[in-house]
């Protein structure tokens, strides 16, 4: 690709806990192989990116992603044991992360002040479409006010206060749900429809 009209990014998640092998990033792989196969957007480039589950380097990497790679579109993915669908976030948290990450590491949260960030996609548009879609991609989707107070809202948190016209989050089911591919598919789909909503392509 010598000259991409614009540029997604998409992260998931590292291992963490009991999910040794996470189901995001796994998803997130089998989309970039769907991409590099795509004719449909041969001109849009997608560039995949594992994320440790460290708020540390979440806080420093999202703001130098966003400058290094000035996209149209970010799409932060996780996995979450409670989901059974794609579930689309709606807001994050700017505070209440008690829970440890990966080295044992939380924010300090002494000087933050308690704010909501809401993403500026119709997600209700957009879940009602991947809804439609269900006999293409298998999946359907749901939309969640609630998106756990770990790693996932925080890198959520981040990306919105960058640019929340662009910044999307959607949790994964784990393995026993959907297959990495199935849930690639679903993501695909996402992507396919925020790329024609706002007209990148």
């Amino acid at each position: 690709m010598n000259d991409p009209k614009c540029t997604i990014v998409v992260t998931g998640f590292g291992p963490f806990g009991t999910h040794m092998v996470n189901a995001s990033w796994e998803a997130v792989k089998e989309l970039q192989k769907l991409w590099a196969n795509s004719v449909e957007f041969s001109n849009v480039k997608l560039i995949a990116e594992e994320i440790p589950v460290s708020y540390d380097y979440v806080s420093i990497y999202i703001p130098q992603l966003w400058k290094k790679y000035n996209p149209s579109i970010v799409l932060h993915v996780g996995v979450s044991s409670k989901a059974k669908s794609l579930t689309i976030e709606h807001h994050a948290c700017s505070n209440g992360y008690v829970r440890f990450d990966i080295c044992n590491k939380r924010p300090d949260e002494t000087d933050v002040k308690c704010n909501i960030l809401e993403t500026g996609i119709d997600i209700e548009e957009l879940c009602d479409n991947i809804n439609k879609n269900f006999e293409r991609n298998s999946c359907t989707a749901c939309l969640s006010y609630n998106a756990g107070r770990y790693l996932c809202e925080y890198i959520f948190y981040q990306s919105l206060s960058v640019e929340p016209t662009k910044t999307l989050f959607v949790h994964v089911p784990d393995f026993d749900t959907y297959s990495s591919i199935q849930t690639a598919n679903g993501l695909y789909d996402i992507l396919s429809y925020l790329i024609r909503n706002l007209k990148l392509n």
